[in-house]
C-alpha cells in the first residue's frame, strides 16, 4: 500500500504529466472499494481481478503465493497511449517499491 499511497499525494503532478494511474488487485470488490476509499483516497482507479484475468496477461501472477492462493506479484508498470508496455518493475519485497522519485524518472524516460 506504500507505493499506492505516495502515488496519491503525488496525483496532482501526475496529472499534469498526463498519467493515469490504475490499480489492479486479485482481492475481491469490497478489498478494492475500501484501497479505493481509504488508501488512495479515490485520486484514481483501483480494480477488483480475483480471477486475475489482467493479471495474467501481463505475466503478473504469482500462483500460489498466499496461504496457496492466487495473488498478483507487486508491480509498476508504464503502458503509453497506443498500448506499448515501456517500463515494468516487479518488486521482490516491501522494501523493494520504487519510491515515487524512482518511479517519477521512469516516467519521464517513458515520455520522452
Amino acid at each position: 500500500m506504500t507505493e499506492l499511497r505516495g502515488l496519491a499525494q503525488h496525483a496532482e503532478e501526475l496529472e499534469q504529466r498526463k498519467v493515469r494511474i490504475i490499480a489492479i488487485s486479485v482481492d475481491d470488490q469490497e478489498h478494492a472499494h475500501d484501497v479505493w476509499n481509504k488508501v488512495v483516497s479515490r485520486k484514481f482507479t483501483v480494480l477488483s481481478d480475483p480471477g486475475a484475468h489482467a493479471i495474467r496477461k501481463y505475466g503478473l501472477l504469482h500462483a500460489g503465493g498466499r496461504r496457496d492462493q492466487d495473488i498478483a506479484l507487486r508491480a509498476t508498470v508504464f503502458i503509453n497511449p497506443k498500448g506499448i508496455e515501456k517500463w515494468r518493475r516487479v518488486s521482490q519485497s516491501v522494501p523493494d517499491i520504487p519510491t515515487f522519485d524512482e518511479t517519477l524518472a521512469q516516467i519521464k524516460r517513458a515520455q520522452d
